[in-house]
Formats: structure tokens, sequence, C-alpha cells
């Protein structure tokens, strides 16, 4: 298992649960909110993560909606679109404490018992960096292999161009596999750019990255070398979606 350093998944977490179609009108801000469950108390947090989404779908309560993902360190995510910080100051469990009384508030109390600390960040989606070819589809596609590339300020404009030349490249060798890009929002505590690959498991994510090389031929060296240079750290993390924690309420 990967070390994941604790303010990297605080900071990052909301680019595993994301998942929702790329249009003009989709959602590019997104809260996240991180429980850092001990891995004993897996199988007592689902239980309750997962009465917490049966109820909400009992109560048909809307105004709130979130995806979940479990990561391999035991980190449970539950990410929401917002349409600005305002939206932060809402209360989205209000309605389902209202129908419930007390027993909502015995839920949650399940849940804090699993973990010893959780945390709250916001990032952002970039569709201008982001690559999804005509035919491209993360549906059925629930792993994600995140890459993380940290940068200096200073190196702000040029690491944005750069990103895009990557595309541009991606682009122009006809590469069938998409990605997305995350930035860093408020909260971070240094600057980041989030690579985000789908696929139905780690082994066809792979598959998919050695067709990519074989594709681009000795094109790739420059133009990823350009990114890397201006990049001060980076990291690997893997997870994976959870339908059967996240809760969309219908129409």
């Amino acid at each position: 298992m990967k070390t994941l350093k604790r303010g990297l998944v605080i900071l990052i977490s909301v680019v595993f649960a994301v998942n929702f179609s790329h249009s003009q009108d989709a959602p590019t801000m997104f809260v996240v909110h991180t429980d850092n469950v001990k891995f004993e108390k897996i199988p007592q947090y689902e239980q309750a993560a997962k009465s917490l989404k049966d109820n909400c779908e009992k109560h048909d309560i809307k105004g709130v909606n979130w995806t979940t993902i479990s990561v391999e360190d035991g980190r449970y995510v539950y990410v929401s679109p917002i349409e600005k910080m305002a939206d932060l100051d809402k209360n989205p469990m209000e309605p389902l404490f209202e129908k419930m009384g007390d027993a909502a508030g015995k839920l949650f109390e399940a849940m804090d018992q699993c973990y010893d600390s959780h945390s709250n960040a916001i990032v952002h989606y970039s569709p201008e960096l982001s690559y999804n070819p005509e035919g491209y589809s993360v549906e059925g596609k629930n792993h994600r292999e995140y890459h993380f590339l940290y940068y200096p300020p200073k190196n702000a404009k040029a690491m944005k161009e750069a990103m895009t030349k990557v595309k541009e490249l991606f682009k122009s060798k006809g590469i069938k596999n998409g990605y997305d890009i995350y930035h860093s929002g408020f909260g971070s505590a240094e600057s980041y750019y989030m690579v985000s690959i789908a696929g139905k498991d780690d082994v066809a994510i792979a598959l998919g990255g050695k067709e990519n090389d074989e594709l681009f031929g000795d094109d790739k060296g420059d133009t990823f070398f350009n990114v890397i240079k201006l990049t001060s750290k980076y990291d690997q993390v893997e997870g994976d979606i959870r339908p059967d924690l996240s809760y969309n309420p219908s129409n």
C-alpha cells in the first residue's frame, strides 16, 4: 500500500469521487468531506453510511447529493458540487433531521465512532485542460488513478501552458483514452494539478497507458518533461467510486 501524506489526501480527496457529464452546464467547483476511518471500524462505518443513504432515499431528501469513494488507506470521501462559496453556509442535512428527528443524530454518531478526525476542502475541475475525446466515457469505470503535480506559485503560468501542450499532444495523436484535470482550491496549502484516469481496474488503466505510449512514440519526451521540470513534487494514489454509498435524489 502506498504511504499517503495526511495533507495530500485532505487537499485532493474530492477528485476520487467525481463522475459527471462534461457538458457546459457541468459543475466545476466541489466541496469534499473526508472521514479518516480506522481499519477495524470499516464494517461498522459502511453499515452506518449505507443506512444514511437508505434513509435519504426513503424520505426523498432534496437539495443534497454526494458521491462516495473509499481509499486504500481507510479514508471515505463525500463529494458534492457547489455553485458558490456561500453554499457552505447551508446545512444540507437539515431536511433529514426534520424527517427523522433524533434517529438522524444517532446515524451520524455511529459514523463518528469510527474515526478520530475528518476534514473539508474545495477543488476545481478544469475542462480546458481535460482531455475527453469523442466516444470516450467513464461509464462502468469506477477505479481511479490520480497523479498529483505540485508546483511553486512562480511557475503557475508556465505550468498551465505545459499542461495545455500535453492535451494538444493527446489530440494530435488521436489518443482514445481521456483524462480529467483538477486544480487546488480554497484551503490548499500548496498549488497542484491532479490528473484523473478512469478504468475498470488498475490492470485496464496500465494497459491503456501502454497503448498510449506506443502512439506517442518519441514525441512524448519533451512535452512531458516540460511539465516535470516545473513540478516541485509528485504523488500517485488510487481509489474506487462507491455507488452503493452515494446519494443522488430523484428530480
